[in-house]
Parts: C-alpha cells; structure tokens; sequence
C-alpha cells in the first residue's frame, strides 16, 4: 500500500452498517471491530433502492409468479448490480479510500469499477444456498443463472475473500473457480454486547432441570421440532428437562402438538433494550445447553454468542457449523439424520458425565476467547492484509 497513514477504509454495503438489523447485526460487529483494530472507517451505505425493489416486487406478484408459479430475485439481479455500481461508484470518485471492506455486499461489487483492493466477506455461496435455503427456493431459472453470473463477478473482483467456514471457501474455489490464494478462512464472532467474566461461567448452571436453550428466528431450518423432541425424551429418560426457545414457534396449525409443560416459547428479544438483554442474559447464564438441531446452517453468531458464556453447542454437522464447533470439546454434532431420540441420549450422556461437562464449559469459552469475538476476527482479517501488503506494517509513516 503506498498510501500515507492511516489508511482509509469504506465499508460498503448497500445498508445501513449501524443499524443492528442489518445482516442479522453481523454489519454492525465488523464495523466496530474494524474501527477498533484498523481505526477510523466510513460507511458508504445505505443506497436504498426503493423503486426498483417496489417494482420487482409487483411483477413476482401479479405477473411472474401467477404466470409460472416461481419468482424473480429482482432484490440480486443483474440490473440492481449495474445500479449499485453507479451509484458506489459516484460515491467512491468523491472520497479517497485504500481498502474496501464490503461484507455480503456481492451485488454491490459485482460491476463496480475500482481499483481499490476489496475485502469481500462472506458466510456462505450462492451455490450452497439456491435450491436449499428457504428464501433461494422456487426461482426461474435465469434468475439462478444471474445469481451464480453475479456471484463470479464479485469473486473474480474482491482481492481478499474471507469466508467463515471451509465449508464456504471450498464451494467459492470448486463451484466459482475462485483463486485459493486470495481465499481465507475465519469464523465470525459473537454479537452478545456484554458477555459474563470467565469466573462467573465455571461452574454448573444451579438447578434440578435439564435446561436446554435455542435462539433462532426459523423453527423449521433451526430444528425447533427436533429440539423439542429432544426435550420430551428426556423426560421419558428420567432427566427433568425444559426447552426455552427465542426468536421462532411451532407454526400456528402445528401448535396443538406442542404442549409440554416444560416448553416456552418467546417471540422476540431485541438486545438494544435493556430489559430484553437482561431476559437474554439469564437465558444464557441459566442453560445447561444451547441446542440448534439446524437443517441448515452457514454460520450461526448464536454458537458464538453460547460460547461466550461457556454453553456447550449441540447442534447438526452441515453447512459451515464445524468451523464454529469442536465436536467433543466445545459441543457435540450430530449427524443431520440424528432424531430427538439421539439429541436426548448425548445430551443425557453429558450432563451425566459432570466432568467431562465442565471441562466443556470451560472450553467453550476458551474457544470464544481465542477465536469466536470480533476483535480477533478483525485481528486474523489484519494479518492476512498485512502478509498480502495490502495494509502496512508500520503504524507511522517513515520521515
């Protein structure tokens, strides 16, 4: 980098990096960790685009879908891509910048022409996703193509690829022929603003229940059923359990079959307010495990988040949850074909086991501390930038 320091950093998205909702607050935690460990950044978004979005949606809705009974991902589309680029692109003519950070922003960068070295972030491909993830199913065809054509082009443009999971970076290489030199692996952190002290986390939870814990705002993705069976058997085993579930409930037609006493439900806790942070807090603190029997997952932050107050993890190996979860030292993983039945029996053989249990606890939060924060997260992304000088060594210019 030949720029003086300190360097400049955009952070480009196309929505708002402060506001918590954006990217499920993944924008909000790298902004403020690249503010801390990089120093001053300037947000570029958001670039609203209202009219283009309201008109995709009326023609999926009177026209395309009656029509063909799929849609049109007007929200990722070729055309959306081009305005994007005209629009960073004026913004990007009026400012100076040395880097680009630009996290799940593959629609933004795709056309934009810079040279200014981009760092693209991501928890997943498009690939993994079409055809699997709820809201990338029933598509036309020349939609998957612009999304996988858009896809490409922003690989092909980012200098620095930084997924948070092999499981990710391997799909970027094999199915987008991305250069495995500029692909780096490194697990996001945890969004919980206020984490416990380790000394508050050592010990067992206080209780006579098996209390079992998931966040979540998809219940049939993040395995709510399986989770409740879990909790059922159980109780049928002999181990007095109850499962606290946020962000998520059985569908309404569904809800007669879920009526165990020791099954609560609570819609949502937004941890911007103080009272639902303090729900969320003795939530974490009072679990005995945070289950998410995920039939699909990227990169869940809520394994970061259970870490952070040493919970064990029981959860699925799919997707990209093996980067976050070391099975048999922070959690277990269980085969995606494992029922409730075989989520009770580890769970019972580890509560069981006190030992083994705390010395889980204990590496769960070792693991958030080493690895599953954003500050070392931005740490990993500064040595990587550093190693490909794309960000200097020093921290002052030479005289």
């Amino acid at each position: 980098m030949t720029s003086q320091l300190p360097a400049r950093i955009g952070f480009l998205t196309s929505t708002d990096p402060l506001d918590r909702r954006s990217w499920s607050g993944v924008h909000y935690s790298i902004f403020r960790a690249a503010e801390r460990i990089f120093g001053p950044v300037t947000a570029l978004g958001p670039a609203p685009m209202v009219w283009p979005l309201r008109i995709g949606n009326k023609l999926n809705h009177y026209l395309i879908t009656p029509l063909t009974g799929k849609r049109y991902h007007h929200s990722w589309s070729v055309m959306l891509a081009r305005l994007y680029a005209r629009q960073f692109g004026q913004r990007l003519a009026r400012q100076s910048f040395d880097l680009l950070l630009a996290p799940a922003s593959f629609t933004e960068i795709a056309y934009l022409h810079t040279t200014i070295p981009i760092v693209y972030i991501e928890d997943s491909t498009l690939h993994q996703l079409i055809d699997f993830y709820p809201g990338l199913t029933g598509l036309l065809e020349i939609s998957k193509r612009e999304l996988n054509h858009i896809e490409k082009r922003a690989l092909n443009k980012a200098t620095l690829i930084c997924y948070s999971s092999q499981w990710a970076a391997q799909s970027a290489i094999r199915d987008y022929g991305a250069d495995p030199a500029k692909v780096v692996v490194i697990p996001f952190g945890a969004n919980y603003p206020s984490p416990p002290q380790p000394a508050e986390i050592v010990a067992k939870p206080n209780g006579s229940e098996c209390r079992l814990f998931l966040l979540g705002g998809e219940w049939e993705r993040k395995g709510g059923a399986i989770a409740y069976e879990a909790m059922v058997a159980l109780n049928e085993q002999g181990i007095p359990a109850t499962l606290t579930v946020v962000g998520c409930a059985p569908p309404p037609q569904e809800r007669i079959n879920y009526q165990h006493p020791g099954f609560t439900t609570i819609p949502y806790l937004n941890m911007g307010e103080p009272a639902d942070l303090a729900r969320l807090d003795e939530l974490f603190r009072t679990a005995n495990f945070f289950i998410l029997p995920s039939r699909a997952e990227c990169a869940a932050i809520a394994f970061a988040d259970a870490n952070s107050f040493g919970l064990p993890v029981v959860t699925t190996d799919v997707g990209g949850i093996s980067s976050f979860v070391e099975h048999g030292k922070t959690g277990l993983m269980l085969p995606l074909s494992a029922t409730g039945t075989d989520f009770a029996v580890a769970i019972r053989d580890l509560y069981q086991d006190e030992t083994l249990y705390q010395l889980m606890r204990v590496a769960a939060r070792q693991r958030y501390e080493a690895t599953l924060n954003w500050d070392q997260w931005a740490l990993h992304l500064k040595q990587e930038l550093v190693a490909r000088d794309l960000w200097p060594v020093a921290e002052l210019p030479c005289p």
